[in-house]
């Protein structure tokens, strides 16, 4: 056996822990009574012996759910941490690191840190155990809240060979890796059965020889929902005293790491991977969970999108902090964010129970919006529209309000989108009846108007009318009385005619242009210099233009330079023999051809355009007896694409909207873009851009199929692709129908939706073994559900490095708030920015924090430097994630941002303390830490 220092003969470390799904197969609530005994189990055997030792899965959540049932056990619990037996943290939820925000990683850790200290301390381990790859800016987040370590499993490439590895993140930070080439279950072959224990471990050492380099490997005994095992110590005292010569030991994940060198000289010695890891080499990475219940994570991106607004709405407009609520709504955001919550991936009870709760952490974020607005709309003049830009880059805005206008007085500039209903109310009442009436007026207030007059044209008629404003006069009582005195003078069998009429009202789009982080009112006469030109087939600003063919299919052109993608938008529909967690591919049946094309203008601008392309597509139902192909059963597919052209923007919107009528498939959309033969792409998402070849490395027994993950875009062959959420993608070089070369160029395609119904089969076409159990989904065919799918396409960026493509992503992905006035006069300004940017750094979080400071998160997403260029009031200083201070009184102008940082900075005076991050015990090989 090898020497460890000066150290007793040592042959292994032994980590005991649990991977505990928080909801999967079974919803969070029957996961969370199957922990109760757990841990219950756990907590004695820690108390019964010192030696012992268990790693709680890195994540608070299993401690959350436990107290919130056994809060008697919290001090047993909190001095298991202490003593340093039990290790806990530091995330809140073990996520899927690309399902969600870069902010929500943020929070995660935040949280999580937060409550392992409330109970002892966090272990100082980032552990990814679990996750289907992992994102390139991780190491820098963990390196923000001083983590300098990280263990993991999946992802890693092929030519670490080593146990160990530095991980590289965008901006050059770099963490220690604990690599768990073997898995999170690497030990529990050796135990079993007990009296071959020698043999295994002997043998177990003895074959990863080359990649252990001398250490003591890191063995995890422990699996999915496994309770712990209390013969642990019995076995591991036994095998000690046969072999003294090579000793295991029990320890918390976080020991060993600690144990491990990390002198500088060291460091470098190990292997060096860049960026995300999204090999499949020594494990499966899953990739289908990217485009599966899309729904999913179009509620995470809504959820993320609605809080990052309501924060920055309440740092702005100021008065009592709502930092509670948004907090409560970031916490669910976190929950779901765990790796087979949002994936999809788990059983339909799982899904909807995270549906449900990014529905409410939603709902949450417009609360706050609701309660933080009056204090805007204070400062506007009453009846005024106007809206809040959450932006830190000064934007156009564009809102729609209702004007209570006669047709023909529709102001100039104002985009006329529909008449309101005038007649709210129309019936015949027998006088009997007519006490009713009276009992739907509360106060001024009628069917949601205000009630600004009345009349009675004839001697059993009344004509109420009402408007949106609380303008006019209306005497309840004496309406009453007027009445009540005419009903008495009518015929009793005499029926009454009632008419609630509504002033004249039109629903309008108007635009208007704010500071960033400020407000301003929408200009009834506002104009832009790029207005929207509409034809039957063309929708032109004079910066881009849509050209529709008879198919359905469009040409963009970005007028400036010229450059143009034609075909694009084409949809392609194919079976889908997979699961939740991979596609599987069958043998034929891919539909392209729509039977039906209806194209129609919607919105004539000249603030905005529209055009539906209505197309349907004959779609088998589902796959026939054996899985191999599709159906021969037939289902009309209606598919509705809505082009959008903006008065001033650069890029095209389109929106992809259909009722999902047929299980087993996949539906993808192309986009051409500019280039055949193309060696890659780059995508954004996660606080970083990544680039990526179209070759996946494979191994393990999962076909590498080259898709991808995208959060704000992704670019390739000078076209750009913007999203508003988790999208999965795939660079595609076409052919022709018989196979054969094409000089057509590359294409991004988009998966609009993946459809199966299992969560996971024993016998995948791609996958040589199960990813979990051969459960039932009919949930995840989506049959009945309205798939909504949001994009842009833009072509004003060849370079994505040197371009505005984060700011446009920005603009994409923000809809001002909209709010009316409630003010007797206009305040100027309506709002004064706490913070705005002016050059390519993006503002990602503005929040007030406890203590009333004010902290802004900021990325520089481009591979190189740029300067920060913020306005702002009052001194700030940069601090890492965790608030600790880095550097006092930044230049917030003139600041040189690195390439691909991530930048925290809060405003001074009030500068939060910092707890010290607690030390790992230290446990060496000796005699004294043996079992």
């Amino acid at each position: 056996m090898t020497q460890h220092g000066d150290a007793v003969p040592t042959a292994m470390w032994i980590i005991p822990h649990t991977h505990w799904d928080r909801e999967w197969y079974e919803p969070h609530d029957v996961f969370r009574a199957r922990l109760i005994p757990v841990i219950d189990q756990l907590l004695t055997l820690l108390d019964d012996a010192d030696e012992y030792r268990f790693t709680l899965d890195g994540q608070t959540a299993m401690v959350e759910d436990y107290l919130a049932i056994r809060p008697e056990n919290a001090e047993r619990l909190s001095a298991a941490v202490t003593r340093g037996q039990l290790a806990v943290g530091p995330f809140a939820i073990l996520m899927d690191e690309f399902c969600c925000d870069g902010e929500t990683m943020v929070r995660n850790l935040e949280r999580g840190i937060r409550i392992a200290r409330a109970i002892g301390g966090e272990m100082r381990v980032g552990y990814l155990p679990d996750m289907f790859g992992h994102a390139a800016q991780m190491p820098q987040i963990l390196k923000g809240f001083g983590l300098t370590d990280a263990a993991l499993w999946r992802g890693a490439p092929a030519a670490v060979g080593t146990d160990a590895f530095r991980w590289r993140a965008l901006d050059g930070s770099e963490v220690r890796v604990e690599y768990l080439w073997d898995g999170y279950g690497s030990a529990l072959k050796l135990f079993d059965p007990p009296d071959r224990v020698d043999r295994l471990v002997a043998e177990y050492v003895q074959a990863h020889a080359s990649r252990l380099c001398g250490h003591p490997p890191a063995g995890m005994f422990g699996t999915d929902h496994m309770s712990p095992r209390a013969d642990m110590l019995d076995l591991i005292s036994r095998h000690n005293a046969r072999h003294p010569e090579a000793h295991l030991v029990l320890a918390t994940l976080g020991e060993v790491v600690a144990s491990r060198s990390h002198d500088a000289v060291d460091l470098q010695a190990l292997p060096v991977v860049d960026g995300e890891l999204r090999s499949h080499a020594r494990g499966n990475i899953l990739p289908g969970v990217l485009s599966i219940r899309t729904g999913l994570k179009a509620a995470m991106a809504r959820a993320e999108r609605g809080l990052t607004t309501a924060e920055r709405l309440d740092a702005a407009v100021g008065g009592a902090s709502r930092r509670k609520l948004c907090e409560h709504g970031w916490n669910l955001v976190v929950e779901s964010s765990a790796h087979d919550s949002v994936t999809g991936c788990g059983c339909d009870d799982t899904a909807e129970d995270t549906l449900t709760r990014l529905h409410v952490a939603a709902n949450t974020a417009r609360g706050v919006i609701d309660i933080a607005l009056p204090r805007l709309a204070g400062r506007i003049p009453a009846g005024a529209p106007a809206a809040f830009n959450q932006s830190g880059w000064a934007r156009g805005l564009q809102g729609e309000t209702v004007l209570e206008v006669s047709a023909n007085d529709v102001p100039e500039g104002a985009q006329l989108i529909e008449a309101l209903p005038v007649v709210l109310g129309d019936e015949w009442l027998p006088v009997a009846d007519m006490p009713r009436v009276l009992r739907r007026i509360h106060g001024r207030e009628l069917f949601g108007h205000a009630i600004c007059g009345y009349r009675f044209p004839t001697a059993d008629g009344l004509v109420f009318e009402v408007s949106r404003h609380d303008h006019g006069t209306f005497d309840h009582a004496a309406f009453s009385q007027e009445l009540q005195h005419r009903l008495a003078r009518g015929h009793p069998e005499k029926l009454w005619h009632v008419v609630t009429r509504a002033l004249p009202s039109y629903r309008v789009l108007l635009t208007g242009r704010a500071a960033g982080m400020s407000a301003a009112r929408l200009l009834t006469g506002g104009a832009v210099e790029h207005a929207v030109h509409v034809s039957e087939r063309t929708l032109d600003n004079g910066l881009v233009r849509i050209d529709v063919d008879d198919d359905g299919l469009v040409a963009v052109t970005d007028l400036p330079s010229g450059r143009a993608v034609a075909r694009a938008l084409a949809l392609t529909d194919e079976g889908d023999r997979g699961d939740s967690y991979n596609y599987g591919p069958v043998q034929s049946g891919a539909v392209t051809r729509p039977t039906e094309v209806d194209i129609k203008v919607e919105e004539q601008g000249p603030l905005r355009g529209r055009i539906r392309i209505r197309r349907v597509h004959r779609l088998p139902v589902g796959l026939n007896g054996d899985g191999s192909s599709r159906g021969s059963d037939i289902r009309d597919q209606t598919i509705d694409t809505l082009l959008e052209v903006r008065g001033d923007e650069r890029f095209v919107r389109v929106r992809v909207t259909f009722v999902n009528l047929v299980g087993n498939h996949r539906l993808r959309v192309h986009v051409p873009t500019c280039g055949r033969d193309l060696p890659g792409s780059v995508a954004a998402g996660q606080y970083g851009v990544t680039l990526r070849g179209r070759v996946g490395e494979g191994g393990w027994g999962e076909f590498p199929l080259p898709t991808y993950p995208a959060a704000r875009f992704v670019h390739a062959g000078g076209v750009a692709v913007l999203t508003d959420r988790t999208m999965e993608y795939e660079i595609v070089t076409p052919g022709t129908d018989a196979g054969e070369a094409s000089d057509r160029p590359d294409e991004i395609v988009l998966t609009l939706l993946r459809a199966v119904g299992l969560m996971s089969v024993n016998l995948h076409p791609l996958r040589d073994e199960p990813a979990g159990a051969e459960l039932n989904v009919p949930g995840a065919q989506y049959l009945g559900t309205t798939v909504d799918t949001n994009f842009a396409i833009d072509l004003s960026c060849p370079d994505w490095d040197d371009s505005d493509i984060i700011r446009h992503a920005d603009q994409f992905r923000f809809e001002p708030v909209l709010v009316t006035g409630t003010g007797e006069e206009a305040a100027e300004p309506a709002v004064t920015p706490p913070l705005t940017t002016h050059g390519r750094v993006a503002l990602e979080s503005l929040r007030r924090l406890d203590d009333g400071a004010l902290e802004a998160r900021l990325v520089n997403y481009y591979h190189h430097p740029e300067p920060l260029r913020v306005r702002a009031a009052g001194e700030w200083d940069r601090t890492d994630l965790s608030g600790a201070v880095m550097e006092e009184r930044v230049p917030l102008w003139e600041l040189d941002v690195p390439a691909a940082t991530i930048l925290t900075l809060r405003r001074r005076p009030t500068i939060p303390s910092v707890v010290t991050p607690p030390r790992e015990k230290r446990r060496e090989f000796s005699q004294e830490t043996e079992a």
